[in-house]
């Protein structure tokens, strides 16, 4: 209980003398304090909103890979280049997206080893530990590494109802790191409509 009057004590002590000696100074007028107020509380809640998602600078839209039943949400900068029975690409503002459908009886523990093994074939580099995937009528894993210079989000998805499986790549600038967060919430963002 000391301890808790004593800290209490110091931190009224230490913001009185804070803003005694760096506050009240700088502040030269009433108009001038209402005006940084509401500055900072304008601050405060566009944070709040922007990290709860409801501002967001970027507009989704939802495609349909019809042959496959399969759904995708992506940012609405994103095209589609190519949409047939094995390949469905996408691409603009500094990212790429493929999907590439492939014939092969797998499993979803087998998944894990197949994405890590496409990736090196691939010749990705720094690829790090491989993540889950789950949900949405989709299971797989995904890994992150780099080709050419370009940060690559590289998935292995299966549609266990329809035994569709596919990979997922989407590659885009290292330092953007918007692109980084829309990459990852694209792979979360497949689904299947089986």
């Amino acid at each position: 209980m000391l301890k808790k009057l004593l800290l209490n004590s110091f931190n009224v002590k230490f913001f009185n003398n804070f803003e005694k000696k760096y506050i009240i100074p700088k502040l030269k007028s009433k108009n001038q304090n209402n005006y940084l107020m509401k500055k900072f509380l304008a601050a405060v809640l566009f944070v709040t909103l922007s990290s709860f998602g409801f501002i967001s600078s970027t507009d989704w839209t939802t495609y349909t890979w019809e042959d496959y039943n399969l759904e995708v949400t992506v940012p609405d900068y994103l095209r589609i280049k190519k949409n047939n029975g094995s390949d469905f690409e996408l691409s603009g503002k500094g990212m790429e997206m493929a999907m590439h459908v492939f014939e092969q009886k797998i499993s979803k523990s087998e998944m894990d080893d197949a994405v890590i093994e496409a990736a090196s074939d691939m010749e990705l580099t720094e690829i790090d530990a491989e993540h889950e995937i789950e949900g949405d009528g989709l299971d797989g894993y995904y890994v992150e590494g780099f080709k050419n210079g370009k940060r690559v989000v590289f998935a292995g998805m299966i549609d266990p109802k329809s035994r569709t499986n596919f990979f997922l790549a989407i590659t885009f600038n290292d330092r953007d790191k918007k692109a980084e967060a829309d990459a990852l919430e694209i792979v979360g963002n497949v689904r299947s409509l089986n």
